[in-house]
């Protein structure tokens, strides 16, 4: 890899590496030379700084925090340490002034990046009192990066402030905050415009198209998606999966704009980039073979056809190593599906398998809010669901 950087990328010193790595310069000097590294550990660390190790969920066992970690916090739900009002405005406020940071600290390269990995596996598996946490001092710190590096290094630090700021629009998102999240949008369209790497804007434009699902405005948001599918040229399992999930939430729009037949040649699309990856973390999204799936069980419901929906699922369960958030919104169609074709029990306990893997995506999900609410109603399962109502810490709508 640093071989390959070194030749195709113009004027990049090893020295400029090795802050990008978070490793000595001697360490790239002796892998460039090809003498090895011994130490496993600080080959992951390279790699992570460049932003180049997307692991297989399936290559090592799932990581488990610590006592002192806060993703551990959010996993029994939400933080008392929190002030969420008090974090709502100042995120806004960080974001109104995205290029204008205060004064501060700057770290290396290579520890921002593994700054923004933990970030990224927050908002993978819905924590989100983890990155409230973590994100007002992360995004003007970011900031300041940006304006003291140049070239290669400013390209590498534009690119963890998209990620940063994607962390950000999914708290405004959970929470309802539609113009938090257009303004949050519009900031990382715009780092992700400093990074002069097409696959980082197309994941850019994958995250503006929740402000179409928001409008309603579904026949737009797909023809943005194509279009940005359109000007890749996937080469690679980065650019392959970029090119996948655009086309996976183009069908999603389709489906919901109820043109099946638009949604299934994005989905086919999808599928075929699906053979070009395995399922991992790709530029921030979860893409492969399982999240095509998902989508198809979406992409059934959104077409108001249950038993399609569940004869996609039959028999199949997403891996453990499928980021939380996207394996509970499976359980939560498949519990949709299951509601709508009279099977009240099997719907809730779809609904705890959700909760279980993502406390709080399905705590703020519409849809749990709203399944809640009606399985209430159900004088069969009335007792069980406000036990998981209450456990949940769900708000069902009536």
């Amino acid at each position: 890899m640093i071989r390959f950087l070194r030749r195709r990328v113009r004027n990049l010193s090893q020295e400029a590496l090795a802050r990008m790595c978070g490793v000595a310069q001697s360490t790239i000097t002796r892998a460039e030379a090809g003498r090895g590294l011994s130490d496993r550990r600080k080959i992951h660390e390279a790699l992570r700084g460049l932003g180049a190790l997307d692991q297989h969920p399936h290559d090592r066992a799932p990581r488990v925090p610590t006592e002192r970690e806060p993703e551990k916090l959010a996993s029994a739900g939400w933080s008392d340490d929190v002030d969420w009002d008090r974090g709502i405005v100042l995120l806004e406020s960080l974001v109104n002034r995205y290029d204008l940071p205060d004064d501060g600290r700057v770290r290396t390269l290579g520890q921002l990046q593994r700054e923004v990995s933990g970030i990224i596996r927050c908002r993978l598996n819905s924590h989100y009192s983890c990155l409230m946490r973590r994100l007002p001092d992360l995004l003007p710190e970011l900031s300041r990066a940006l304006l003291s590096h140049q070239g290669q290094e400013r390209a590498h630090t534009a690119r963890l402030l998209v990620q940063a700021y994607r962390a950000a629009d999914a708290i405004a998102d959970k929470f309802g905050l539609h113009h938090l999240s257009a303004r949050t949008i519009q900031v990382l369209l715009w780092a992700a415009d400093q990074t002069g790497d097409e696959v980082t804007r197309a994941a850019a434009t994958y995250v503006r198209g929740e402000t179409f699902f928001c409008s309603g405005e579904h026949e737009a948001g797909r023809r943005l998606l194509e279009r940005a599918a359109e000007n890749l040229t996937p080469s690679d399992a980065r650019s392959w999966a970029a090119y996948g999930s655009l086309h996976m939430r183009a069908a999603v729009f389709a489906a919901r704009n109820r043109h099946p037949r638009q949604a299934a040649p994005h989905l086919e699309q999808a599928r075929l980039a699906a053979e070009h990856t395995r399922e991992a973390v790709y530029t921030g999204t979860a893409f492969g073979s399982a999240s095509v799936r998902v989508h198809q069980v979406t992409l059934a419901l959104e077409c108001e056809d249950p038993d399609q929906a569940l004869e996609v699922a039959a028999g199949w369960t997403p891996p453990q190593g499928l980021p939380a958030e996207r394996a509970s919104h499976y359980f939560i169609d498949v519990a949709r599906a299951h509601h709508l074709l009279g099977r009240q029990e099997v719907a809730l306990a779809n609904l705890r398998a959700a909760w279980q893997r993502a406390p709080e995506h399905t705590r703020l999900n519409p849809h749990v809010r709203a399944l809640s609410g009606l399985l209430l109603s159900s004088g069969r399962i009335q007792v069980q669901t406000r036990d998981f109502v209450a456990e949940a810490g769900v708000s069902p709508w009536r």
